[in-house]
């Protein structure tokens, strides 16, 4: 699939789709290597902890939840941070993405997805 794209000159240039991909990546990469390694580490936990302890799933919501709990929330300069630290956790075996979707508490009922222990 091509997706034609304006350059700074205004001339058009096609990207595939792994170029998107790529640019997902640097993207996730640059947002996780901005973030405090103390909130990562926490955010990690607090998956760990709930992929252990609920059953029925989990969403973000839940993790956010957890670290406003311990008050690490203001800790995190990007919201998006926690993407990485979830893939990570997939990547890892520790948990796996459902099927199912719940409406977002923190995000206007937005559908997010909810996620299971492994």
């Amino acid at each position: 699939m091509l997706v034609w794209k304006p350059t700074a000159g205004g001339n058009m240039e096609h990207r595939t789709l792994f170029d998107a991909m790529a640019e997902r990546d640097a993207a996730v990469n640059k947002v996780e290597g901005n973030t405090d390694s103390n909130w990562l580490r926490a955010a990690e936990t607090v998956i760990k902890m709930l992929a252990k302890s609920r059953v029925n799933g989990f969403t973000t919501d839940d993790v956010w939840a957890r670290l406003d709990a311990m008050g690490m929330t203001g800790q995190v300069h990007d919201n998006r941070a926690l993407g990485p630290v979830m893939k990570r956790c997939a990547r890892d075996k520790i948990i796996v993405s459902t099927d199912k979707y719940a409406p977002s508490l923190r995000r206007h009922c937005a559908p997010i997805r909810v996620w299971r222990g492994i």
